[in-house]
């Protein structure tokens, strides 16, 4: 989250003005309960669970304001350091740091953020998603349930592996739990951050991996001397950047060292500190070292679990069982964008459930888009930060503020309206649209002659963009692009197909699908498909994309996603490809057979205006965001002189049906 100026007064979220993002209007000014506290206390300690792991907690209390002892609480839950430190200042970061949590803070919430077992300052170790977390979170809703500053009524928020982190402790039903509100997270684990489409999210977990491995260890991470914030002050001096050990030989670390670890001051200690960091953390299970060789659905973690049952996918029968409120919070870049919808579609007849949807990326309220939409990046943290605070208010402090009688789905329609209302998802009055692909790289509303298109592999295209050199799937870890996403240049290492210039504007919200017939030159093949709006000067702009390998051809119900639980109806009915290793076609292009591929793209909402036209760019890699297909190029290296280089065939008319099924919302 970015920074915004301390809000104390009452805050207009979409003021009656001109501007195309206040196309919506929710009721304003919006003051909550009114409660105004202009300081907070803080304080660290150690909470036990039931195995003796001992999670790090920071605890946040209003202070300097309305005479009251009790709060309600908002807990953050995170493997990410609930607090870091600079081991050259002695400055610490924790969530006080964050203008939106001093905004809460001011309204008269608590907060608490804890470290998971293995990772910050909390002893124990961890294997990515495992049970014992979700038991943990039960046991912190509990612990902070009955503390004397507690008035008993939680509620959880955060983003990514803090979203994940929020379903997996309401699937174990804690009473004090009241509401949870999940950012940016996908329905199912496989799908959604490691194997999109069945194929290996390399980039993506390597960067992420990278980042993981510093921080559960608390090795300083690169070109920074920061670490996880004690919890405990051992020698009493009010200091706690002087519970680090020394790094002695300057390489990072102070966990090489000799034992006992030497301290600053010289000082004895009990090595809390240090015990949590190495006795323990050193037993973790590195996520990407197993999950890189999982490759099916059913694979299986290094603890025996299948996919199924680490992701929210295992959650979601607990929760719908508990009715607890759920706001979900995506944004239409973000790689996780499906998995939102999907998580509020299926639960939204059993829970009270909202959804709101900007054009930012894994960090959902940020991002280029603003700016081209004529908005701004501050205007869109305020609507994401008081739609929080209004949910809160509901479900933790009883106000009737009308967020639960509002339509429940709020969407930013992008090139569009801006900020509107929807009664449900998938928008029933969408008309699903056909344009086919045809001869002369055509995009057309009807179906033309038989023909096809060739298209030789060139494994250098890529989805990077920007000067940091992001995408949709990097942006989960650390690349978030910092350009808005044009494929000129990217488009040309693709085969495509466009439509002739619109003669209006097209609104296309809901899920765009591609159908395509294609034969291969080689046995194995990963296709990548990108929607692009292109305009009058010939730029191209990316609206969302999907991929998928061509193993993966056959189509089983959305709903065996959930295996743990039989009955639920997964929502919306998308493709769903199955992914089991007993659904794996192998050398599913054997002897030149034209094989049917329907691949879904990512949710979005966008106009088309007047005169641009829809394009439809189709690549065979996306390197290196996804691993290379192990059969073409097994050294995952697009420069390997010996790959085998397939040329696609794309098929159409005379029964061979490739075509693009937008949601077009009439006018």
């Amino acid at each position: 989250m970015g920074k915004l100026k301390l809000i104390l007064s009452a805050i207009l979220i979409f003021s009656a003005c001109t501007k195309k993002d206040d196309y919506v209007q929710l009721p304003m000014p919006y003051s909550g309960s009114a409660e105004t506290f202009e300081r907070f206390k803080k304080h660290s300690e150690y909470v036990p669970m039931m195995d003796g792991t001992e999670i790090a907690v920071d605890i946040f209390i209003p202070g300097q304001g309305e005479e009251k002892n009790q709060f309600p609480v908002i807990f953050a839950y995170t493997p990410y350091q609930r607090a870091n430190i600079n081991h050259e200042t002695g400055k610490i970061n924790d969530l006080s740091s964050n203008d939106e949590v001093q905004y809460f803070l001011s309204q008269g919430y608590a907060l608490v953020a804890a470290d998971m077992r293995g990772t910050g300052a909390s002893t124990g170790w961890i294997m990515d998603f495992m049970p014992e977390i979700w038991q943990d979170g039960k046991e912190l809703v509990d612990w902070i349930a009955a503390q004397s500053w507690s008035n008993g009524k939680v509620g959880m928020m955060g983003g990514s592996y803090l979203g994940w982190s929020q379903t997996a402790t309401a699937s174990q039903q804690p009473e004090a739990l009241k509401c949870i509100v999940p950012a940016v997270i996908p329905l199912d684990g496989y799908t959604g951050e490691v194997y999109p489409g069945g194929i290996y999210l390399h980039g993506f977990m390597q960067n992420w991996s990278s980042i993981m491995y510093y921080s559960v260890r608390n090795n300083y991470l690169p070109g920074r001397k920061v670490t996880t914030a004690p919890v405990v002050d051992e020698d009493g001096d009010g200091q706690l950047v002087d519970e680090i050990p020394l790094d002695l030989n300057g390489d990072g670390s102070f966990l090489d060292e000799n034992f006992p670890p030497a301290y600053a001051d010289g000082s004895p200690r009990k090595h809390l500190y240090y015990k949590a960091s190495l006795e323990h953390h050193e037993k973790n299970y590195d996520y990407t070292g197993w999950a890189k060789d999982l490759y099916f659905y059913d694979g299986k973690s290094p603890l025996g679990h299948r996919v199924d049952e680490l992701g929210p996918t295992a959650h979601i029968s607990n929760i719908m069982a508990s009715g607890i409120p759920v706001y979900h919070v995506g944004g239409w870049f973000d790689g996780f964008t499906r998995g939102s919808f999907e998580l509020y579609a299926t639960m939204e007849k059993t829970n009270p459930s909202k959804i709101i949807m900007g054009p930012g990326y894994h960090n959902y309220s940020g991002g280029p888009f603003w700016e081209y939409f004529g908005s701004t990046e501050k205007r869109a943290r305020e609507i994401f930060k008081v739609e929080h605070l209004r949910f809160f208010d509901r479900y933790l402090k009883g106000i009737d503020n009308g967020i639960d009688r509002e339509p429940p789905v709020l969407i930013y329609v992008m090139n569009g309206q801006g900020w509107r209302f929807e009664k449900e998802w998938p928008l029933e009055r969408q008309k699903l649209k056909k344009y086919f692909l045809s001869s002369n790289a055509a995009l057309k509303p009807v179906s033309g002659a038989a023909g096809q298109e060739t298209y030789e592999t060139d494994y250098s295209h890529s989805s990077i963009y920007g000067s940091n050199n992001g995408n949709r799937w990097l942006g989960i870890a650390s690349n978030e692009p910092n350009t808005l996403p044009m494929r000129n240049d990217l488009d040309k290492k693709t085969i495509i197909f466009e439509t002739e210039p619109l003669f209006k504007n097209m609104e296309v919200t809901g899920h765009p699908i591609v159908h395509l017939a294609l034969s291969s030159t080689a046995d194995y093949g990963d296709i990548f498909v990108y929607l692009n709006d292109i305009d009058s000067k010939g730029n191209s702009l990316l609206v969302t994309e999907g991929q998928l390998r061509a193993g993966f051809a056959r189509l089983y119900s959305s709903d065996e996603m959930i295996k743990t639980h039989s009955g639920i109806d997964v929502q919306p009915d998308l493709p769903w490809h199955g992914y089991n290793k007993d659904q794996y076609v192998d050398k599913v292009f054997a002897d030149g057979k034209p094989v049917n591929l329907t691949i879904d793209l990512h949710p979005t909402s966008w106009v088309f205006k007047n005169g641009h036209k829809i394009r439809l760019s189709i690549a065979c890699s996306d390197y290196p965001t996804f691993r290379l297909h192990p059969q073409l190029a097994p050294g995952n290296d697009p420069e390997n002189p010996n790959n085998i280089v397939p040329t696609i065939t794309v098929l159409f008319g005379n029964g061979y049906d490739s075509f693009l099924e937008l949601p077009v919302i009439p006018e």
